[in-house]
């Protein structure tokens, strides 16, 4: 399950083909927008929508929700990372998380067909359908790599480099900011599953 941009869906499907080479089925739960373009490559679809019908832009063109956001949030890029939790982090982690409870009921489902071996994802956030399927799950965080914890590593959503470590502690502890990093974090962590 790749997040709805070439990027993620291009590393799904490297491996994607690496396992098909060794004899396994692949099955994207991509997000609609990539009707017929996975299948063209020779894997099986079984997507998914992130939003009812009615809330779904006419999105034909795979990835291009985040074309337009990118776009329309352009002027936001140009301010510190740290300046941009408010209008640019909180609102995307609430758009991923309000997908993720939208298409739970869904996900449940192609997984119980499917009874897969083992799931991959490149997406910014975990779904509790993926995450509880009850196989292993393997993450890729290629959107952003800072969410792999660890010594030398900057605080995800801080935009400081990693060869000035002197503010982190700040951020992570009691710095409004960090306080509202961790708060985005924490409520994507804790976004309940919903029941099929």
């Amino acid at each position: 399950m790749p997040e709805s941009a070439y990027g993620p869906t291009n590393n799904c499907v490297g491996i994607g083909d690496v396992l098909r080479n060794r004899g396994h089925l692949v099955v994207f739960a991509a997000e609609s927008s990539w009707r017929g373009k996975l299948a063209a490559l020779g894997f099986e679809e079984d997507l998914v929508d992130l939003a009812p019908p009615e809330d779904t832009p006419d999105n034909s063109d795979p990835g291009q929700y985040w074309k337009d956001f990118v776009r329309d949030t352009a002027p936001e890029f140009r301010k510190p990372t740290i300046e941009q939790l408010d209008t640019v982090i909180k609102p995307i982690w609430q758009g991923l998380i309000d997908g993720v409870k939208y298409c739970q009921p869904r996900l449940a489902e192609i997984i119980a067909r499917t009874r897969p071996d083992v799931i991959v994802e490149d997406n910014v956030i975990a779904f509790p359908a993926l995450v509880t399927a009850g196989v292993p799950v393997t993450r890729i965080v290629s959107c952003n790599p800072l969410e792999i914890k660890g010594p030398g590593i900057p605080p995800p959503f801080s935009g400081y480099p990693s060869d000035d470590p002197d503010r982190w502690p700040a951020f992570r502890g009691s710095s409004a900011a960090g306080k509202a990093a961790s708060s985005i974090s924490a409520s994507a962590a804790s976004a309940p599953p919903t029941s099929a």
